[in-house]
């Protein structure tokens, strides 16, 4: 899973993202490429096009709703299904938060971008908990050309959970 939150975990605002960082979009394509990505349909909806290097697979109850260059699943499972007859080492899950809450328990690796402000939105990832991953890397960030941010990087495994 990719994903970009604010210090209060929101991750949206009326479809799309509260904040511009053009930095992070380029990490984004950068983690994505060649990978193939899984999305619900209004976050589909809110990009408006295949995003091009990746395998496109939109997830919809729309049994009747297609797009040229998408791989159309009607269920996170199926998606993923989709994803790994890819035959790639990871696939990417990139929203929205409904499709993020069914996949966070089966998530393995996460890449989040945590931006060092409150933002005004509609959309969080209630999903998360830090308690459950463990940080591979961090890699902070001070953009102070790019909206005057500061955010970091992180790559977060999750942890095995001990037997008592």
């Amino acid at each position: 899973m990719i994903m970009a939150m604010d210090c209060n975990k929101l991750i949206g605002k009326t479809g799309g993202l509260p904040w511009h960082i053009s930095s992070d979009l380029k990490y984004f394509k950068r983690v994505t490429m060649n990978k193939p990505i899984v999305m619900g349909r209004v976050t589909f909806d809110s990009i408006g096009k295949p995003l091009p290097g990746r395998t496109n697979i939109v997830i919809t109850r729309d049994a009747n709703w297609n797009e040229p260059g998408v791989v159309v699943a009607g269920s996170l499972q199926k998606g993923l299904n989709a994803a790994r007859e890819q035959g790639t080492e990871e696939a990417m899950v990139i929203g929205g938060a409904s499709i993020c809450k069914l996949a966070m328990p089966v998530t393995e690796r996460l890449y989040l971008t945590v931006i060092d402000h409150e933002f005004a939105g509609d959309t969080w990832l209630d999903s998360f908990d830090w308690n459950d991953w463990t940080i591979v890397s961090e890699d902070p960030h001070d953009e102070r050309g790019d909206g005057g941010y500061q955010f970091c990087y992180y790559v977060l495994d999750r942890q095995a959970f001990a037997l008592p």
